[in-house]
């Protein structure tokens, strides 16, 4: 969990309350628009490309899966790592992260393709 000083101490900025419900109305609030968005996208035959286009399609699969998780649970933290690894785990993104790590690693050792 990201953390930062406060008051002298290392607090994780999910142990506040009012981040926590910050983060929940945000997730809730842009789940209507996002799923929107998402149906749009699909009628016009949308094939994420590149960094931008995965990252909408991140945001609006953790937007979903933030929302199913949250339907169930209480606890935001929780729902966050689930909707991200869920997120993560959708094939285009997989797939995506995988390419850029190993352009990375080639990159790095001097290959190129």
């Amino acid at each position: 969990m990201i953390s930062h000083l406060r008051g002298g101490g290392v607090v994780g900025f999910l142990d506040d309350q009012q981040v926590r419900d910050a983060i929940d109305d945000l997730m809730q609030s842009a789940v209507t628009n996002s799923d929107r968005l998402m149906t749009r996208l699909m009628e016009l035959d949308w094939k994420p490309n590149g960094e931008a286009h995965i990252t909408i399609l991140s945001l609006m699969l953790i937007i979903h899966h933030y929302n199913f998780f949250r339907n169930q649970s209480d606890d935001i933290p929780d729902c966050l790592v689930n909707a991200y690894v869920q997120a993560m785990n959708h094939p285009t993104i997989s797939r995506y992260m995988a390419k850029v790590t190993a352009d990375r690693v080639g990159g790095a050792a001097g290959v190129s393709q």
